[in-house]
């Protein structure tokens, strides 16, 4: 997966939107107003170095990933790393499990958001 296409995989859900509020280096792509995946775009800095997405996940979802995939899958500091993973794009993480991943942080924030901020459609 190219950084393009985690972009186009993020910004493909209902109501999600680009935004750049900490300069042109990383893009949030929000719901709601809310962040959903943060995604570096510079080859290093943040999260590490390469392709790279920061996603919102359980507690016991972000356990089981970093089991699984020790070098791949880590906490996303200074977000709160129970709940804010970062994954290494292009390595042993499935494509689909990529976008499975950012479809779940769309879906768990979208259901925090107040009813009068949620999209009216999924995608």
């Amino acid at each position: 997966m190219t950084r393009d296409e985690l972009i186009e995989a993020a910004l493909a859900h209902a109501g999600a939107v680009e935004d750049y509020p900490f300069g042109e280096s990383i893009l949030t792509v929000k719901v709601g107003g809310k962040v959903f995946a943060w995604i570096p775009l510079t080859p290093s800095g943040w999260l590490g170095s390469g392709c790279r997405v920061a996603v919102k996940v359980s507690p016991s979802t972000a356990l089981e990933l970093r089991a699984a995939y020790p070098e791949q899958v880590y906490g996303a500091s200074p977000l709160s790393e129970k709940t804010w993973i970062a994954l290494r794009i292009g390595g042993k993480i499935d494509d689909d499990e990529v976008r499975d991943l950012i479809a779940s942080s769309y879906a768990a924030v979208v259901s925090a958001l107040p009813k009068r901020r949620r999209p009216t459609s999924s995608g």
